[in-house]
């Protein structure tokens, strides 16, 4: 009995293992070509627009914000000139004052160092393209105090250069308004000595030109209407 139940298991393993071997595993593929071929649904490739320029138009020793950032791992440190459109001026405002104004030197606010943003366009929307500009002032009461001297014709009191590091500017700028066109001379460093910082870069003033005036400077509008 056991010598038969084995045969018959030797029989049937051996069945299978002939079907396994020796048949024949057959996938039908149809291939449609023509108009019955189906096709992808995918999106159109889209087009890049190229990077900005990193530098302005008929100039290889000024860069643009995005030249300056993108040639960064030689720029560290080093003294550069970037051209770029003020799109934003930062203001302090006194904390719960009603009606709001901006902090003066009697209110002893604790405020973030005067800076502005520099772009390659003046309606640049992006905080990420905007570069910083700090190291001017040591607070905002000194910039409102400049301007008022160069409206009324008298020189502008220094900034407090012991506190802006040991190359303070000799003068703070009264012309830093939004939409001015301005070439700024600084160093490009992640750190101003005033505590301003930002991982990508900043620049911290030491001069600066104005291409072209902002519609906001009081000096523009009263040299327009002369």
């Amino acid at each position: 009995m056991r010598i038969t139940w084995l045969a018959l298991s030797g029989l049937v393993a051996g069945t299978v293992l002939a079907v396994a071997c020796g048949g024949e595993s057959k996938l039908n593929v149809t291939v449609e070509e023509g108009s019955n071929a189906r096709r992808a649904n995918l999106p159109a490739v889209p087009t890049l627009p190229p990077p900005p320029p990193a530098h302005p138009s008929g100039s290889n020793e000024i860069f643009t914000v995005y030249g300056v950032r993108h040639f960064a791992a030689k720029n560290w440190t080093k003294r550069v000139q970037v051209r770029g459109f003020i799109v934003k001026v930062h203001e302090e405002f006194v904390p719960n004052a009603n009606p709001q104004r901006l902090c003066l030197e009697r209110d002893h606010c604790n405020e973030e160092r005067p800076h502005v943003f520099l772009a390659d366009s003046a309606t640049e929307q992006d905080p990420e393209k905007w570069i910083q500009v700090t190291g001017y002032a040591q607070f905002q009461y000194e910039v409102l105090d400049a301007q008022r001297a160069a409206r009324s014709g008298r020189p502008a009191p220094p900034p407090q250069g012991a506190q802006l590091g040991a190359m303070a500017p000799p003068s703070i700028p009264t012309d830093f308004f939004k939409g001015a066109q301005v070439t700024v001379t600084a160093e490009f460093v992640r750190r101003a000595p005033n505590g301003q910082a930002d991982s990508r870069g900043l620049l911290n003033y030491r001069s600066h030109t104005t291409d072209t005036p902002s519609p906001d400077d009081p000096a523009a509008r009263r040299a327009g209407n002369r």
